[in-house]
């Protein structure tokens, strides 16, 4: 199993305290690698978008604790409900889907520009 994949299934498993903390941890050490950068002492420049990927899918989690929570108090999901939704779309599976819209409307645009210069 890849890191990535790993890491995916850490997070996934976190309740919301845990998730919480572990956002305060990355946040800090984002905020310690832009020091180190200003410094000259960064070594691996991937750590920086490697570090905002995670606390993006964090975040994303904590969103999905939140609404869950949320459902559960208004009384319209209750805990075994909340337990049996499904896993949400991996990150390439949106980003494959963000690419397909935005080819559309390229495709779109230019076609309308063509229709204007005619």
């Amino acid at each position: 199993m890849s890191k990535l994949s790993e890491r995916r299934r850490e997070i996934q498993a976190m309740d919301m305290a845990t998730a919480q903390e572990e956002l305060k941890t990355l946040r800090r050490r984002l905020f310690e690698l832009r020091l180190q950068k200003e410094r000259g002492e960064v070594k691996n420049n991937r750590q920086f978008p490697q570090t905002k990927a995670d606390i993006a899918r964090l975040m994303f989690h904590l969103g999905e604790l939140n609404s869950a929570a949320e459902l559960e108090a208004a009384g319209l999901l209750s805990s075994e409900e909340h337990a049996a939704l499904p896993a949400p779309q991996t990150q390439q599976a949106q980003t494959t889907t963000k690419t397909t819209k935005t080819t559309k409307t390229t495709k779109t645009a230019s076609a309308t520009t063509t229709d204007e210069e005619a």
